[in-house]
């Protein structure tokens, strides 16, 4: 198996005039972004960073991500791209948790965080990006050589090239291991199954430094010798102005942007024939949603399901076959998934329980310094991903739900996910969360938070009804509370713990 570097370099070598990178007015071919990343990574090496170490980034989305992410990986360095929101306590912890040595950041966010510099005695080198260095930094220009060949550097196939810490929801953010196998096979099994040909031009809107962008966009991308077209940041009418200007062909979102895709177009104004196959993950997307990505942008929608620790989407329905609705689709290849009781034990097909899930997309580290918490979750050579679904006799997965967003009403499960298919089928809604609240009697309540699309009005009886009409009368909701926003996360995730929290300190209050 090739290293993520000798994948770019490949590129470089056979396609050397073929755009690699579009970004606002700029553009890289292959053979221009594998010299800037040849440079950059020489300058590091001179810097003494080397394989074994860790170092931080804090770059926005841009050209400049990308150089500086894969010269990290060329020099033999893992590299540990942060949220760009994160601030001093949060990088402090993960500096510590990692033992970073370096840390790249753009200028405005490390003036927001320069205080964090002092709390960690082991960094030992802040290259500064898109401004002035300062006392105890250096310039990222001035690391940059005119060496723009590839350094001899040893690789090994194992060898640890990202670590990327969770949001956290469940404690303290875990760093996700990523090494050259895992995330070469999670892409390779990605592209297979959407089909991609260097001719795709490849749209990020996600957050960069997210995995959802760093695999499944750029790094199926360049294993393709297809384009990445870059938006500095998620905005709908943004993204949809850049999938008509660069005619883009794939785009890859949770299901929240897609919705804000379905609210910000305009017939007639956005050309966006060009796109042939779009892609969700970090949440189900209900059925009607497809329905309208599909009948709207006249593209194939693949809905997949996935994790960081997997480097990406473990399922995803395929673009050439049978695409099953309300189903994540079968396992990618080197992907091996089963459904098990609180016991291990697997269960028969089509019965609900824990998703476990093994294969060679799943870094043999586990989590970053974390062995209490990798023999929880790495059990019997199985990751326990927390999440509840089913398998049917095709192998296609159905999530239900996290194990924590399960709502127990009278000794009956209510899955959320459910109920939130329903709603998003009611013509006014156009965005739906839905919590378990305590109760005294029953244990906990369903209650949904519900958007409504532009000028319309709905009851709270209107919306119970609508769903008694189409579920079992318990899994409806007991409450409703209409909001003009609901609570996400960077990449537009819907944040259920956020409304967990708001409702525990109403009752706490």
């Amino acid at each position: 198996m090739e290293t993520i570097s000798d994948m770019l370099e490949g590129a470089a070598q056979y396609e050397p005039d073929r755009v690699a990178v579009m970004f606002e007015e700029r553009q890289l071919t292959y053979k221009e972004l594998n010299q800037e990343i040849n440079k950059l990574t020489n300058g590091l090496i001179k810097l003494g960073i080397k394989r074994g170490d860790f170092v931080m980034t804090q770059i926005p989305n841009s050209v400049e991500f990308i150089i500086i992410h894969y010269a990290i990986i060329r020099a033999g360095a893992t590299v540990i791209p942060l949220n760009v929101m994160y601030r001093p306590h949060e990088i402090k912890y993960i500096g510590e948790n990692s033992g970073a040595c370096a840390i790249i950041a753009d200028a405005a966010l490390w003036e927001a965080n320069v205080s964090v510099k002092k709390d960690l005695p082991a960094l030992q080198h802040v290259i500064i990006a898109n401004g002035p260095a300062d006392k105890g930094t250096i310039a990222l220009d001035k690391v940059f050589t005119g060496i723009d060949t590839a350094p001899e550097v040893t690789y090994g196939i194992d060898d640890i090239v990202s670590v990327i810490y969770t949001s956290g929801t469940t404690g303290r953010p875990k760093g996700a291991t990523q090494t050259h196998r895992s995330i070469l096979s999670n892409v390779m099994g990605c592209c297979t199954r959407n089909k991609f040909t260097r001719e795709d031009r490849f749209v990020c809107g996600l957050p960069m430094y997210n995995n959802f962008a760093i695999s499944v966009v750029m790094m199926s991308a360049f294993y393709m010798g297809a384009a990445v077209v870059v938006v500095d940041r998620f905005d709908a009418r943004k993204v949809l102005d850049t999938i008509r200007k660069y005619k883009g062909t794939y785009f890859a979102g949770t299901p929240t942007m897609f919705s804000y895709f379905l609210h910000e177009f305009k017939e007639g104004h956005d050309d966006v024939s060009s796109l042939r196959v779009t892609n969700s993950g970090g949440a189900h997307c209900p059925g009607e949603v497809i329905r309208q990505i599909e009948k709207t942008f006249g593209v194939t929608h693949l809905e997949g399901y996935g994790q960081t620790e997997g480097c990406g989407f473990t399922t995803l329905n395929p673009y050439i076959g049978v695409r099953k609705e309300n189903t994540s689709g079968p396992p990618l290849s080197n992907c091996l998934i089963k459904i098990v009781d609180d016991d291990d034990n697997e269960v028969p097909v089509g019965q609900t329980g824990e998703i476990v899930l093994k294969g060679d997309c799943f870094s043999i580290h586990g989590y970053l310094n974390r062995p209490d918490v990798n023999a929880e979750v790495y059990r019997n050579g199985w990751f326990h991903s927390g999440d509840i679904g089913s398998v049917d006799k095709h192998g296609y997965l159905a999530v239900a739900d996290r194990k924590q967003d399960l709502i127990i009403t009278g000794g009956q499960n209510i899955y959320p996910a459910e109920i939130e298919e329903v709603l998003y089928t009611h013509a006014k809604v156009r965005m739906a969360a839905v919590i378990g609240i305590p109760d005294t009697d029953k244990g906990e309540l369903a209650k949904a938070y519900i958007v409504l699309k532009e000028g319309q009005e709905a009851t709270e009886k209107e919306i119970i009804d609508y769903v008694r009409s189409r579920i079992a009368k318990f899994k409806a909701p007991r409450l409703v509370e209409f909001a003009k926003s609901l609570p996400q996360g960077p990449t537009g995730k819907l944040l259920k713990r956020k409304l967990r929290e708001m409702v525990k300190n109403q009752n706490d209050a």
